[in-house]
């Protein structure tokens, strides 16, 4: 069975370029400089058995949606609660109309849940009448695999500062977000996984992320393939850093697709000049 992820975004919480920042990075020209929240896109199966599951709901996720050329999906995966990853959940309306307004799925922590219900309330308010709302069938996880459009998802915890955040593996990909560290049970469910997208904030330390030297360190105790980061800020230059990084390490960017095909084989596929993110004047 083929699977593939496309980086939806692969920014840090406040998106590259960075409002009011006027650093090489943020006034770059290069598209691949240009990132949107971080967010990741399975596509499970193809053609008409094809399952997309959207991982977090960034505020960008309308921008996303739209790039993608996505109209319907059959699932959501919440990562946890901070901002960037959950506050686009308003604009999951348009996929819920694009799919027939059949309730998404969405699957998330217990606790992850309980702060959704509170910050969007009316989202999950049954007496709530109006109608230009998205519909949602909630569930929880916490550290078996549970079974969402017929995809077996195994969720894996990481830390992120004082909270757990959900990594999410589907058969050898997965995909981690937001951590400054994998604890070692978690590094064992990732046994055997080849393809992986991993948090990579910047080079010098940081509390609640993975630095990128942290970073590969850990995709090596997982033994992947190949690791692809993610939630990157305006420290990182794409071209510069990937001069740097062994030929089995890459920064992500938007609109890149990484996937293991159906003979086992690891593509990547790199978007058209036309599709990628134009420059920002200010």
């Amino acid at each position: 069975m083929r699977i593939e992820m496309e980086f939806l975004g692969s920014g840090t919480s406040s998106g590259i370029p960075t409002i009011g920042c006027d650093c090489a990075v943020c006034m770059s020209s290069n598209p691949l400089n240009k990132r949107l929240r971080s967010s990741v896109l399975f596509r499970i199966g193809a053609g008409d058995d094809e399952r997309r599951l959207l991982v977090d709901v960034t505020p960008d996720v309308r921008m996303q949606m739209l790039r993608a050329g996505v109209s319907s999906i059959h699932g959501v995966l919440i990562t946890h609660t901070h901002a960037d990853h959950c506050h686009g959940l308003d604009d999951l309306r348009g996929l819920y109309w694009g799919g027939g307004r059949v309730p998404l799925e969405l699957w998330a922590y217990p606790e992850s849940l309980e702060s959704l219900k509170q910050t969007f309330a009316y989202i999950f308010d049954a007496d709530y009448d109006y109608k230009g709302i998205v519909k949602l069938d909630p569930h929880v996880f916490d550290q078996e695999p549970f079974d969402l459009a017929g995809i077996e998802v195994l969720p894996v915890q990481v830390i992120h500062g004082s909270m757990r955040v959900a990594g999410f593996r589907i058969g050898e990909c997965a995909y981690i977000t937001d951590t400054n560290e994998v604890p070692p049970e978690s590094i064992a469910k990732l046994k055997g996984v080849r393809l992986l997208i991993l948090d990579a904030l910047r080079r010098a330390p940081h509390p609640t992320h993975m630095s990128l030297p942290n970073a590969l360190e850990t995709a090596e105790k997982i033994g992947c393939e190949r690791v692809f980061f993610t939630h990157i800020n305006h420290d990182l230059e794409h071209e510069a850093i990937n001069n740097e990084l062994p030929e089995w390490a890459r920064l992500g960017y938007d609109r890149l697709r990484v996937a293991i095909e159906e003979d086992g084989t690891i593509s990547v596929t790199e978007p058209a000049a036309s599709d990628l993110p134009p420059p920002i004047s200010f």
